[in-house]
């Protein structure tokens, strides 16, 4: 007689059955989130890009933008459109603005004192949960407008829930590369019907220079904004050039573009997983993925 015979004599059916249920089913220990869902005043959010195409969409546009939700990056607070379009939201992805590198200290310091100065308007400024006691997020208290929420960064083990179902929790957030990658997820996370992408052009790929004498990577950087302005650091640019990139290789400020490319797919596929829009309302963009749309 067989031996898987012989077990079927002796041990219940209903015991290996729970064995492998048992196998089957993990439940981790999951860090909750600390991000919450927000007010909607709007069926569509506006993610405010910083590329050059930026300037056309708020001359024909800036009344749609300003009417909906909105949310900024960056080094936008550091330009005058931050007043004029008044964004209800405010986002940091990038480590830099926290863990400050030494060539960015005045430009960074100069952008929080604009967070500071200039914000008259309740603003949600959102930041990784990882940046919670960064002394620069601290300085912000000075204003009572602004109001700090945070999000989970990590990796963590969400047992057999599918990533779409940890991303709607905010148990981990998708992979990213720039802070549009998060911008979206966040649109997505709350749930708005329809989000709209301006000034989103991601076209620094064709900017890209190596000196000829010193092999010197940098780029020419365009944004909507004089970079000469924002980039008060003299170490960090260029007014010959450009932004200074010298500590990266080629290869690797390659492939960062090809994974910030790679996110924007991914997002697509959680907007479709949720039954909601991207729309890519920008002037000029290299973002394929997401259909074109004008914001009216």
């Amino acid at each position: 007689m067989r031996l898987k015979k012989i077990i079927k004599l002796f041990v219940p059916p209903i015991i290996p059955k729970l064995l492998r249920r048992k196998r089957r089913i993990h439940i981790p220990h999951l860090v909750e989130s600390p991000l919450p869902q927000i007010q909607h005043h709007s069926n569509k959010m506006i993610l405010i890009g910083n590329g050059p195409s930026l300037t056309k969409t708020v001359e024909l546009y800036k009344d749609e933008i300003t009417k909906n939700d909105r949310i900024a990056a960056n080094f936008f607070a550091s330009s005058d459109f931050y007043e004029q379009l008044q964004p209800n939201i405010y986002l940091f992805a990038d480590p830099a603005f926290f863990d400050v590198p030494d060539n960015q200290k005045q430009s960074i310091a100069t952008l929080f004192e604009s967070l500071i100065k200039k914000t008259t308007w309740p603003l949600d400024l959102i930041v990784p949960y990882a940046a919670k006691n960064a002394q620069l997020l601290s300085s912000l208290k000075e204003n009572s407008n602004i109001h700090i929420i945070y999000y989970l960064t990590n990796e963590q083990d969400t047992g057999n829930m599918s990533k779409y179902e940890a991303w709607d929790k905010n148990y981990v957030c998708p992979p990213y590369q720039n802070v549009m990658n998060v911008a979206i997820y966040l649109s997505l996370y709350w749930g708005y019907p329809e989000t709209y992408l301006v000034g989103v052009d991601m076209s620094s790929l064709e900017d890209i220079r190596i000196d000829q004498e010193t092999n010197e990577l940098f780029s020419i950087d365009r944004h909507f904004y004089n970079n000469k302005d924002i980039y008060s650091d003299k170490n960090l640019f260029d007014d010959k050039r450009g932004r200074i990139r010298s500590d990266w290789k080629l290869h690797e400020y390659i492939y960062a573009f090809g994974r910030m490319f790679e996110y924007f797919y991914d997002l697509k596929q959680y907007a479709d997983y949720k039954g909601l829009k991207v729309f890519n309302a920008s002037e000029y963009s290299w973002i394929n993925v997401f259909e074109r749309k004008k914001l009216k």
